[in-house]
């Protein structure tokens, strides 16, 4: 079985958010149990400039996309045994400095650039494929969900070349919409541009193309597939995705436990296992003097590592933790950048309880890290959530996670108040600041409770999400139509 896998990112080279984490996991993941794994994704700036040793194929291509035409180099890279295939224009790509957005604004030709890597890409995989067909072609999000229909329109990819398609949503709020205007740009019959298929709300959903015409879907985690299928969470395409529940599945996110890992990781001022959490206790008070906080040992220490953003229930945070503050009950420490009123709302929490807060307005790897091992509770309150990465994080790293009970965080975390003794955090259903207040409230009681929170603190450090799990799931998607 030879696997295509196309994106618009992937950690290391190019990473916004968690769609580069699974396309640097999944297809090594995958690469035991299949022929070969190649990835396809855009030969973006920093991908020049990283040093990382690159070599230019054979392969060109000229691309017109309405009245211009493109010129297309490829060049590909070795990945632990993967084949990355970086699809090259630099006016599109390598001149940009940022990946999607310039001064919180979208590149007004994204649409341009996408097209030009989904028709490149295939391309690409049309001379690669001279000596052995691809089985499946495997699609991330909206950058890539042109390829479905695409493969399908081609006269190439027929007959006996013809693979299985499978399109994985990672988060349904971002459908690549724009202007109906730009529809011929898409170089497909205008028959496609109807309410039935790509047409939305007078603009072209990219989106759209991916759930009506890949063979299979996915999403990231079991939850999430059922939410995306209602009213309240289908984002508006909740209709189509019902009626393709049949062939929509939903896997969990793995986690790297070669980085994420408090027994290995460099980034820690001490290591420490489920068997042995002293070292835990030390990086708790390396965190306390990082972010200035008084050592206390007894102290509750929860924090937050996250985009800051609506979607994560940041206004709930701020909503319910000064009631706590008000009593010195807790600190609280964040990592995180996003939006500018939140940034300062966290800020002004920090100069009213200097003793208790601690706030850093950005994103590091090594401090993220740190976070995790160093805090007592990790919040996650999101308002919706397709997977979420940190809970599990935070379950390794002994570090008790509160969440509400959606999407991936629900598939994750087993509430300790309604099952004491499999418990791995506290769940709460209603989104509402009394829920969430009485959940912080449930961990605080058990906290107190020393030899229960230890037996809490390792059931979650014992789970198990790894790769392979998920790997196992994909591959059973791959075999049910694959050549």
């Amino acid at each position: 079985m030879r696997v295509a896998m196309f994106a618009s990112e992937m950690d290391p080279y190019v990473k916004t958010g968690g769609l580069a984490d699974v396309i640097s996991s999944l297809p090594k993941e995958l690469l035991p149990y299949v022929d070969n794994v190649d990835v396809f994704i855009p030969y973006y700036r920093n991908i020049k400039r990283s040093n990382i040793p690159v070599e230019q194929t054979d392969i060109n291509f000229s691309q017109k996309i309405g009245s211009k035409h493109y010129k297309g180099k490829v060049f590909r890279m070795e990945d632990s045994g993967i084949s990355v295939y970086l699809i090259d224009n630099y006016h599109l790509f390598r001149k940009r400095s940022d990946v999607y957005v310039r001064h919180g604004k979208d590149y007004p030709d994204n649409l341009e650039r996408f097209v030009f890597f989904c028709k490149g890409a295939l391309r690409v995989v049309e001379q690669l494929s001279v000596n052995q067909n691809y089985n499946i072609f495997h699609c991330h999000d909206w950058q890539t969900a042109l390829i479905p229909l695409y493969t399908k329109l081609s006269d190439f990819f027929q007959a006996e070349k013809r693979p299985l398609t499978v399109y994985t949503i990672h988060n349904l709020a971002y459908q690549g919409k724009f202007p109906r205007s730009k529809f011929p740009l898409l170089q497909i019959p205008r028959t496609y541009l109807e309410p039935k298929y790509l047409e939305s709300w007078g603009k072209i959903n990219l989106m759209k193309a991916g759930l009506l015409f890949a063979d299979e879907l996915t999403t990231v985690s079991p939850t999430y597939a059922q939410e995306i299928q209602t009213k309240e969470l289908g984002v508006g395409l909740h209709e189509i995705l019902a009626s393709r529940q049949k062939n929509l599945t939903g896997i969990l996110n793995g986690v790297d436990y070669s980085i994420w890992n408090p027994k290995f990781s460099s980034h820690l001022s001490a290591n420490y296992s489920s068997d042995d959490l002293a070292g835990k206790r030390i990086c708790k008070k390396f965190l306390q003097k990082y972010y200035h906080l008084p050592v206390k040992p007894d102290a509750l220490l929860t924090g937050i590592v996250s985009r800051l953003a609506w979607q994560k229930g940041m206004d709930l945070v701020l909503s319910v933790l000064p009631d706590f503050l008000s009593t010195e009950q807790i600190q609280f420490v964040l990592l995180g950048t996003g939006d500018s009123k939140l940034e300062e709302d966290f800020l002004a929490l920090e100069r009213q309880y200097p003793k208790q807060v601690g706030i850093k307005i950005g994103f590091g790897e090594a401090l993220a890290h740190q976070i995790e091992a160093g805090i007592d509770v990790f919040l996650m309150p999101s308002r919706y959530e397709p997977c979420g990465l940190n809970d599990k994080y935070s379950l390794k790293y002994g570090s008790v996670p509160i969440v509400h009970c959606t999407g991936g965080l629900a598939d994750s975390v087993i509430d300790y108040q309604t099952h004491p003794n499999d418990g791995t955090g506290f769940v709460f259903g209603q989104f509402n600041p009394d829920s969430f207040k009485k959940a912080v409230l449930n961990a605080l009681k058990i906290f107190q409770v020393k030899s229960e929170w230890v037996k809490l603190i390792q059931r979650g450090m014992q789970q198990d999400f790894s790769w392979s799990k998920s790997a196992e799931q994909y591959l059973q998607v791959y075999k049910r139509k694959s050549n």
